[in-house]
């Protein structure tokens, strides 16, 4: 099944370039507007090459960062700050989990609730980060108040995360970064913890919660990723990579080219999650500026099997609440179709959403994982009140 399924996302062609890019801007009339032409010739198509990773097929008929003379960004694609989305960014320094590693400096945004408010813990996937997440932890704050808090936090090699060993993104090692991300936060005394996880951080997600690794966890979400079509899709990566620009001139053609590859779909939020996917080049001055990839994915190629091998497993055992989301049916393998058919989890499909669906569709994940958390919080019965016994008393 998951192969025919495979088979069938490829089969189709690319569409042919559009028109207007066989001519110069210049050949133009006056009164057509350089962003205008951009609209109307760049519509954007992706391929579910590498849905079930934190990618989609980037490739554009023509890159809008090698040929400025026919695209002109504009304002709209110009970078918006985390601190509308969240209200707190912090950096928290923990050791090393081996001798060999220095410490870890984890970039973390937070928006707190009441004290003892249940968590919401967001992971994002592989050469994603963090912000990627910004729209949705809105969303939930406006929905829900004061009555959840909710954490992100760039993974190591990711975002604003340093450490010594950036390259390093096993599966055992991120699932402890997560484990002391959330300690060093809260500490000891966890509240409530609903662990949720974006392609390969719902791998991530879901090694932590099998192994026990979060107290008071009280549910998990993992986000357009499955097992079966995500170990498939592994073998087309290093084409996905290829095709993908190394570099651009500006911000804003970073986050042009997030919208207008497909990779994500909703404007706002690519505006708020592209800009710290990369970062100055060595090269870079302020006369030529050029920015490359924060994220080195070939060098995290040892691991690209592993974070997905058993995911299945470890989702299904996992003694807490469980919920899938994903952007289509055509995503589900054999065997979890079978385990949702036996209702081991709830699952729900984003119809109108790319593989990013938390930042497609931030209004609709906010509700869903609000509704998930309702569902499975903890019954907290009032005290119980003594009883007061009376002894009898006799009359003299």
């Amino acid at each position: 099944m998951a192969s025919d399924l495979l088979r069938n996302m490829y089969k189709t062609s690319r569409p042919p370039l559009p028109s207007p890019l066989q001519h110069s801007i210049t050949d133009l009339p006056e009164d057509v507007e350089a962003e205008q032409l951009e609209d109307e010739s760049m519509d954007s198509f992706s391929s579910d090459l590498a849905t079930t990773m934190s990618f989609q097929d980037p490739t554009p008929a023509i890159h809008p960062s090698k040929n400025p003379a026919v695209f002109s960004v504009s304002s709209r694609y110009g970078p918006l700050e985390w601190s509308s989305y969240f209200e707190e960014k912090q950096f928290f320094t923990v050791s090393g989990e081996v001798e060999t590693e220095g410490d870890i400096t984890f970039n973390v945004y937070q928006t707190k609730g009441k004290p003892g408010a249940p968590l919401f813990v967001m992971h994002h996937g592989a050469g994603s980060g963090a912000l990627g997440f910004a729209l949705a932890a809105k969303e939930i704050r406006s929905i829900a108040g004061m009555d959840v808090s909710i954490l992100c936090f760039d993974a190591r090699g990711h975002g604003e995360t340093t450490s010594s060993d950036d390259h390093n993104l096993s599966l055992d090692r991120l699932a402890n970064d997560l484990k002391n991300v959330v300690h060093a936060a809260y500490g000891e005394h966890l509240p409530d913890i609903i662990l949720v996880g974006h392609s390969m951080g719902g791998s991530v997600v879901c090694e932590a919660a099998s192994r026990g690794m979060i107290p008071n966890l009280i549910g998990v979400a993992i986000l357009d990723i499955v097992e079966g079509i995500a170990i498939e899709t592994l073998s087309h990566l290093h084409g996905w990579l290829e095709r993908r620009p190394n570099s651009f001139r500006s911000i804003d053609r970073v986050v042009q080219w997030g919208v207008k590859s497909g990779t994500v779909r909703n404007t706002e939020s690519a505006r708020v999650s592209f800009p710290p996917l990369v970062i100055p080049s060595a090269g870079s001055t302020a006369q030529n500026p050029e920015y490359v990839w924060r994220t080195d994915l070939v060098a995290s190629e040892q691991y690209w099997k592993e974070w997905f091998t058993g995911l299945t497993q470890k989702f299904l055992s996992s003694r807490t609440a469980k919920l899938l989301i994903l952007a289509g049916t055509d995503r589900l393998d054999k065997d979890m179709t079978i385990a949702q058919m036996q209702g081991k989890f709830q699952m729900l499909v984003f119809p109108n959403s790319g593989h990013a669906v938390q930042e497609d569709d931030p209004g609709r994940m906010a509700r869903e994982l609000i509704a998930f958390w309702k569902r499975n919080e903890r019954l907290v019965l009032p005290p119980r009140m003594p009883v007061v016994t009376h002894s009898a008393t006799t009359k003299p």
